[in-house]
């Protein structure tokens, strides 16, 4: 991710960052700085890992029939499939 440098100068994985400076650093680098000096940066990439979160495929939820018991597919409809919510 890249974080633009708030305080003094810091030192990184990338090497010594100062005031002002824009750098590229591991996602796991910046989570430890953040405990470490909270003001120390701005993260300037925040909407684009947002938007790489949001794309992962999310778990389909089973159907069930009124019992309880999880439906079956009905094999004459193959453009939908009943055994699932969303279909």
């Amino acid at each position: 991710m890249k974080v633009q440098v708030k305080i003094r100068s810091m030192s990184t994985s990338q090497g010594i960052a100062k005031n002002g400076d824009v750098v590229d650093l591991p996602e796991e680098e910046i989570k430890k700085i953040i405990v470490m000096r909270p003001n120390a940066f701005e993260i300037l990439q925040a909407e684009e890992a947002a938007t790489e979160k949001s794309e992962k495929p999310t778990k389909k939820k089973r159907a069930r029939n009124a019992d309880g018991t999880l439906k079956g597919d009905d094999p004459s409809t193959p453009d939908v499939n009943e055994a699932y919510e969303d279909g």
